[in-house]
C-alpha cells in the first residue's frame, strides 16, 4: 500500500512542476507521509533520526490535519461547479493552522509516556483531547466528502465516474468507522480499561488498511477518466485546428486586420500547448470574415467543418458547466 501511495505521488511530480494538479500532488505527498508514519517501522526510523523524543507523534498528527484540509479542498474543487473558492481556501488554511497550534500547545506542555503509536493511557485526558482534535477533523471530513460524492453521483451519467464516487464514499465510511472505534477505545483506556474485543481489534487494523486503498482507487479512477477525456478532447481539437487552418488562411489572406493570431506554421500551431485557444480564435475569425464578406466562396465540406468546430466547442463548454470544475475546457473559457 505504501509503495502504491509513494509511486502515485512520484508520478505527479512532473505535473506539479508544470503547474498542473498541484493540489492533488500535495495531498498525495501528505497522505503518503501520514500513512507511512502510522506504521511502526517508518515511525521508529523517523523518530530515531529526530532524537527518539517522540516528536514524530506530533508530526504524524500535524500531517494528518494538513491531509484532511487538502483532501477537503480537493473534493470540493472536484464536485463543486464553483470550484475552490477563496473562502473555502481560507477556511481550510486557518482551520488546519488552528488545530495544529492547539496540538502543539497540548503536546509540548505535557510529558506523555508515548509508546510508539499507542495513543491513550489511563488518566491521559490531555492526550485524549489532543487525539480528538485529529479524529473529529477526520470524521467531519469523511461525512462532508460522502455528502459531496452523493450530490455529484446524481449529476453523473458516466458509470465509471459513479464507481469512482462509490469507492471514495466507501473509503470515507471506513475512515468514519475507524475514528469512532478509536475514540471509544481511547475513552475506555482513559477510564482505566485494559482490554478490547476481538472485533474491535480486527476493525482497528482492517479499516486503516482498506480505507486508503479505496480512496486511492477512487481518486485514481477519477483522475484516469479525466486524463482520458483530456487526451480525447485534445486529439479532436488538434485535428480540427489542422483542418481549419487552410480555410482560415484563405479567408483572412487579404484581411489581416480581422485576426489577432501571430503568424506561425500549420504544424507549429497544432502542436502548441494552447491549441484549444487557437482553435477557438480561428473559428471566431472565420465566422467574422464570412459575416463581413458573405460573398466569399465556401464549399460544403468547409461549411461542415465549421459546424463540427462549433459543436466541439459547445460540447466542451456544456461539459464544464454540467459536471465539475474540469480543466478540459479551461482554454475555451479563457478564449471568450
Amino acid at each position: 500500500m505504501l509503495a502504491a501511495l509513494w509511486g502515485t505521488t512520484l508520478l505527479l511530480v512532473l505535473s506539479a512542476f508544470r503547474g498542473k494538479r498541484r493540489l492533488l500532488f500535495w495531498f498525495m505527498l501528505t497522505f503518503a507521509v501520514t500513512m507511512s508514519l502510522i506504521s511502526d517501522g517508518p515511525y521508529s526510523v523517523v523518530d530515531g533520526l529526530l532524537g527518539g523524543v517522540d516528536i514524530t507523534y506530533f508530526i504524524f498528527h500535524a500531517t494528518a490535519i494538513i491531509c484532511v484540509a487538502l483532501f477537503d479542498s480537493l473534493i470540493q474543487m472536484a464536485v463543486s461547479k464553483a470550484g475552490l473558492t477563496s473562502l473555502r481556501k481560507r477556511f481550510a488554511f486557518w482551520g488546519a493552522t488552528g488545530l495544529i497550534l492547539l496540538q502543539a500547545l497540548l503536546f509540548f506542555t505535557n510529558d506523555w509516556n508515548i509508546d510508539n503509536l499507542q495513543f491513550i493511557g489511563p488518566g491521559d485526558w490531555s492526550q485524549l483531547v489532543y487525539s480528538f482534535t485529529t479524529w473529529i477533523a477526520l470524521i467531519v471530513l469523511a461525512i462532508s466528502t460522502i455528502v459531496a460524492c452523493a450530490t455529484d453521483f446524481t449529476r453523473q451519467s458516466d458509470t465509471s465516474l459513479k464507481v469512482a464516487l462509490v469507492m471514495i464514499s466507501a473509503g470515507c465510511a471506513l475512515v468514519s468507522l475507524y475514528v469512532v472505534i478509536q475514540m471509544g477505545v481511547a475513552i475506555n483506556r482513559a477510564l482505566g480499561g485494559t482490554t478490547v474485543s476481538a472485533t474491535v481489534d480486527f476493525l482497528s487494523v482492517a479499516c486503516p488498511l482498506l480505507a486508503p486503498v479505496l480512496l486511492s482507487l477512487g481518486l485514481g479512477l477519477r483522475l484516469l477518466i479525466g486524463a482520458s477525456r483530456n487526451l480525447s478532447d485534445a486529439g479532436r481539437s488538434r485535428r480540427l485546428l489542422w483542418k481549419v487552418t487552410p480555410l482560415w488562411e484563405r479567408l483572412l489572406a487579404d484581411r489581416p486586420e480581422l485576426s489577432i493570431e501571430a503568424p506561425m506554421s500549420r504544424v507549429t500551431v497544432c502542436f502548441r500547448r494552447n491549441h484549444a485557444l487557437h482553435l477557438h480564435r480561428r473559428y471566431v475569425e472565420v465566422r467574422d470574415s464570412l459575416l463581413l464578406h458573405p460573398d466569399q466562396p465556401l464549399s460544403t465540406r468547409e461549411a461542415k467543418l465549421i459546424q463540427r468546430i462549433e459543436e466541439h466547442i459547445r460540447q466542451a463548454s456544456d461539459a464544464s458547466r454540467a459536471t465539475t470544475n474540469d480543466s478540459r475546457t479551461d482554454e475555451y473559457q479563457n478564449a471568450r
